[in-house]
């Protein structure tokens, strides 16, 4: 038994196609099949039932993978400690980061953390939460940055920062603060299906999923600024992230309030569904990302 043969396992059961598996791993299907056909004379057990597609795990398939997986994760952490031990960090980092938090997090954080570590290969997918998380299950992401808490699943959370939700629409200059009732009784412009700030602005304002319907009109917003435009053009409000306020312009700040007390907020965190795989790399970049906030909120 080695290594290369419970990689070679695990490949299958992300693929479940022998095929697909060993272009993964760059051999021949007949050397993959044979090196997983040895192992499993070796275990004396039937990882995989091969009479199905795709293929899938036996009972005691299943608990071979487990294993597996963390003999794996080990390994990586004790490479990844050898590269500690010699003063650098490499590798290639995979990152997923949702539509809502990407354009105000990334110009921050990706200059600072490519200087600091440039042997580290960094990428970045954006994509929604539960794109996202299927990604971290499937091992195609080492981590991924969204709102938090995510319900039923089973990830290790790394808290990067929180941040105060402020209303976008506010004409009357002589008004410093918002209630729940104003934002409720107007029309809320929101971003479409999938976003996880839609479903918590829903929540907050206890509104129906829809939202600010024109005649003639029926768009699904993706971004800040789109909501923003709508706002100016047809009236009503948006919520947004404090961060992206901050990035507006002095014009459009002067028309964003505040909430009143007990101030709405979201919470922003890296989870990681294999935490020891690339774990000094995730630590670098959480140091990195709450150093940046940090200095970001005291500008």
């Amino acid at each position: 038994m080695n290594f290369r043969q419970l990689e070679y396992i695990l490949a299958v059961n992300e693929q479940g196609h022998f095929g697909r598996a060993a272009e993964q791993c760059f051999i021949s299907q007949a050397t993959l099949s044979e090196m997983i056909k040895k192992l499993e004379e070796e275990l004396g057990i039937i990882i995989f039932d091969r009479s199905r597609s795709p293929v899938i795990l036996t009972s005691q398939g299943t608990d071979v993978i487990k294993n597996a997986r963390d003999i794996i994760d080990k390994t990586h952490e004790l490479k990844q400690l050898k590269s500690s031990l010699e003063g650098r960090l490499s590798g290639t980092l995979r990152i997923g980061v949702i539509p809502t938090v990407a354009p105000i997090l990334l110009p921050t954080i990706i200059k600072p953390f490519v200087s600091a570590y440039p042997d580290i290969n960094l990428k970045i997918k954006e994509a929604t939460t539960d794109q996202l998380i299927s990604d971290l299950e499937a091992n195609q992401l080492d981590g991924a940055i969204l709102a938090t808490p995510v319900a039923n699943t089973d990830m290790n959370e790394y808290p990067l920062y929180t941040e105060a939700l402020k209303v976008y629409g506010i004409n009357d200059k002589t008004k410093e603060l918002v209630n729940i009732q104003d934002v409720k009784n107007n029309k809320i412009w929101l971003l479409q299906e999938g976003h996880c700030l839609k479903d918590q602005v829903v929540s907050i304002c206890e509104i129906d999923e829809k939202s600010f319907e024109i005649d003639g009109l029926e768009i699904e917003c993706n971004s800040f600024a789109t909501l923003v435009g709508l706002v100016d053009d047809f009236g009503g409000y948006t919520l947004l992230p404090e961060h992206y306020v901050k990035i507006m312009s002095k014009y459009r700040q002067l028309k964003t309030r505040s909430f009143e007390e007990p101030e709405p907020k979201r919470q922003i965190s890296m989870l990681v569904f294999r935490p020891f795989v690339k774990k000094l790399q995730i630590n670098a970049l959480v140091n990195v990302i709450r150093k940046q906030i940090n200095l970001k909120e005291k500008k």
